[in-house]
């Protein structure tokens, strides 16, 4: 191939990737408001926010106690990038956020599975599906070039011990047994599909999912907040003297206090933004985020190069196997 032709058909991949990515973002989009009336109404919050009746009951407070030193900080390292000290600036930078709760990690798991239905894995149980793959796969474009390679391999799949070589040939890919095994049957299970049906079908292609770890620190904006009040309330508590029993005592009690309140906050919080539309406001927000991101308007990581670079990887990679193999 010329290497005017190579450039003909990345340009052409590109204007494919970018179309299904919007075709993606736009039903993604659909999705808020019954995502949202779903997990944020009061049958929805009360099954999320039941899980703060946990460890949760001492994380919360200890984000509200650490809330003041962290803002301390984010200000000192923007002041400290102004004065040019930036090893302090990166220092604080660096201070963790709090405590990640198991309500925020319950949010942060429906909105990757269920709203964005990305890759993600989380305390055990992981979501495979990867839908803006599978909308690029769809695209006419992207369709015509691989399924002849897809359909061929199919063919190839029926010849006498192929799958032990294919797994032998794609272990020098993969420098793994058990990847090439995996990647192998991945292959072969979307080969026979797309020749049975001569298109790509949802959860067929399970190669493997691009990161969306750029978008993760937008999440937050979807929980609920305590806010300043308890903060003020705390610290009017404690006045500058105070005996040792008492100042334990009413830590104690302010702990277990903001533990209790924290579990029952979001009951009443979620449906009344779920019925003000904050919570879908704040999820648009955070499609967004993803959409400058993919779009390659975003400061971080750009994904729509890493999905065009995985078709382009599939592209070669089934070539390659389907003219080696044969």
């Amino acid at each position: 191939m010329s290497a005017t032709s190579d450039e003909a058909l990345a340009g052409r991949i590109h204007a494919a990737v970018s179309e299904a990515t919007r075709r993606y973002l736009v039903e993604r989009r659909a999705r808020v408001a019954p995502f949202t009336r779903k997990h944020f109404s009061l049958r929805g919050a009360l099954r999320i926010n039941r899980r703060a009746l946990g460890k949760d009951m001492l994380r919360t407070p200890a984000n509200v106690l650490w809330a003041v030193p962290q803002l301390l900080a984010r200000g000192g390292a923007a002041l400290g990038r102004k004065l040019g000290l930036d090893s302090l600036a990166q220092w604080l930078d660096r201070l963790p956020p709090g405590f990640k709760t198991d309500v925020e990690r319950e949010i942060e798991w429906l909105i990757y599975s269920e709203l964005l239905e990305l890759p993600f894995a989380q305390d055990g149980r992981n979501c495979a599906r990867d839908a803006l793959l599978e909308e690029i796969l769809a695209h006419p474009t992207i369709s015509r070039l691989l399924i002849p390679e897809l359909i061929r391999l199919d063919e190839l799949a029926h010849r006498q011990n192929f799958r032990q070589r294919l797994e032998d040939y794609l272990t020098t890919y993969t420098a793994s047994r058990t990847a090439a095994a995996d990647l192998s049957g991945s292959l072969l299970s979307l080969a026979a599909v797309v020749a049975a049906l001569l298109q790509f079908t949802p959860g067929a292609m399970a190669v493997g999912g691009a990161t969306a770890a750029a978008i993760a620190h937008h999440l937050a904006s979807a929980n609920f907040l305590l806010g300043p009040t308890l903060g003020a309330l705390y610290y009017g508590l404690f006045p500058a003297a105070v005996s040792s029993g008492l100042l334990v005592a009413t830590t104690g009690g302010l702990i277990v206090a903001l533990g209790t309140l924290s579990a029952l906050a979001g009951v009443i919080t979620d449906p009344l933004q779920q019925a003000l539309g904050l919570h879908e406001r704040r999820l648009l927000k955070l499609l967004g985020a993803l959409e400058r991101e993919l779009t390659g308007q975003g400061d971080g990581y750009r994904l729509h190069d890493a999905y065009v670079a995985r078709i382009f990887d599939l592209w070669d990679l089934l070539q390659a196997a389907t003219r080696t193999l044969t």
